[in-house]
């Protein structure tokens, strides 16, 4: 299955399904040098096996801790230093954080060079994969060095999907999840009629919600580019909460699982505001447990009693903070959300009284 999308004026074209690398890389025009950036937990040889001609390979660690800076400046030194110019490729191999720290270095590199992404998780394919947002972490601030680039090809391949530890599926999950209580009622029927063949990696069901999950996002981010529009604050749907969570637990707790608490505490706090219909909590609990994902403080951790002033200071750092309001996308019902601008202390506020 091939997806294409034009966002602002650039092309980006998605390959999704078994065995698609070898048809993808076609894509990178002969004659182009190609850098390699993957983590160090992914084994490259399918990928060397299709594109058999690499002039950097650069391995990272995977996780929290090589999303910074440093491996930014590492990546586009070696890029420097092999005479890489903007007609050239880089490609970035394994899961989320891998390509967010892959895609700062080739936005910033001579001011942009074409960007392949390669996700290795599912996390990372049906999100930080495609959308443009690339960023590093500095200290105990998520994601607060970056910028919108999006990559010219995203090669989803489900052979990749083979090695991942079910914990990594899992936490996966909980983005695919959140497209379909904001977006797509189709696909929040699709993933309860089809529970037992995700958790599985059904290949015929993974393909289909990947499939579901990367239309839903790049239409979102095809009308809000961005970030400017109100619209693409949609995909941040428990995002909120969830950063708090990883910023708690000092990023011990994965993002999925993070986010997954997120939704939950959101749609109570949407209930409490007036917007969100009651039993949109009591679905949402349900599909995020059949999955196996966490729906309280306590399953990750944290327990209950966060204090109003450590939950205001890390909420009102939130990046759709302005002038002392947030705008918070709450769902209405299964499929359907808007954007509320919601004071900090009163969302802080509500946002206590549900985990207390």
């Amino acid at each position: 299955m091939v997806v294409e999308e034009e966002i602002c004026c650039s092309k980006t074209k998605v390959f999704i399904g078994r065995g698609v690398l070898k048809e993808a890389v076609h894509e990178i025009p002969k004659g182009c040098k190609i850098a390699l950036i993957r983590q160090d937990s992914v084994d490259p040889s399918y990928l060397l096996q299709k594109v058999g001609r690499i002039e950097i390979e650069i391995v990272l660690r995977g996780g929290e801790e090589s999303k910074s800076i440093e491996s930014v400046l590492r990546i586009v030194g070696e890029l420097y230093s092999k005479g890489f110019d903007r007609s050239d490729y880089l490609v970035a191999l394994g899961g989320g954080t891998l390509s967010d720290t892959a895609g700062l270095a080739a936005a910033l590199y001579l001011r942009g060079l074409n960007l392949v992404n390669v996700p290795t998780t599912l996390l990372a394919m049906v999100d930080a994969a495609v959308g443009g947002k690339v960023a590093v972490n500095m200290g105990n601030m998520k994601n607060v060095l970056g910028v919108f680039y999006q990559p010219s090809l995203v090669i989803i391949d489900l052979e990749f999907l083979s090695t991942l530890p079910k914990e990594e599926l899992v936490n996966g999950l909980a983005e695919v999840v959140k497209y379909a209580f904001t977006l797509d009622s189709e696909l929040y029927s699709y993933l309860k009629s089809n529970t037992t063949s995700i958790l599985s990696m059904s290949g015929r069901a993974l393909e289909e919600v990947i499939a579901m999950s990367v239309k839903n996002k790049l239409t979102i981010v095809r009308e809000d580019p961005y970030d400017t529009k109100g619209v693409r604050v949609v995909l941040n749907y428990g995002h909120t909460v969830g950063h708090a969570i990883e910023a708690l637990s000092h990023l011990r707790v994965g993002h999925g699982r993070a986010v997954a608490v997120g939704m939950v505490y959101e749609a109570i706090a949407g209930v409490e505001l007036g917007y969100t219909k009651p039993h949109v909590v009591d679905k949402l609990v349900e599909l995020l447990k059949a999955f196996g994902l966490p729906t309280s403080l306590e399953e990750v951790g944290l327990g209950s009693g966060i204090s109003t002033e450590v939950f205001k200071a890390i909420v009102s750092r939130d990046k759709k903070v302005r002038r002392g309001k947030l705008l918070l996308p709450v769902v209405i019902d299964v499929g359907s959300w808007r954007a509320v601008e919601v004071p900090v202390e009163e969302l802080v506020e509500v946002l206590v009284k549900c985990v207390k």
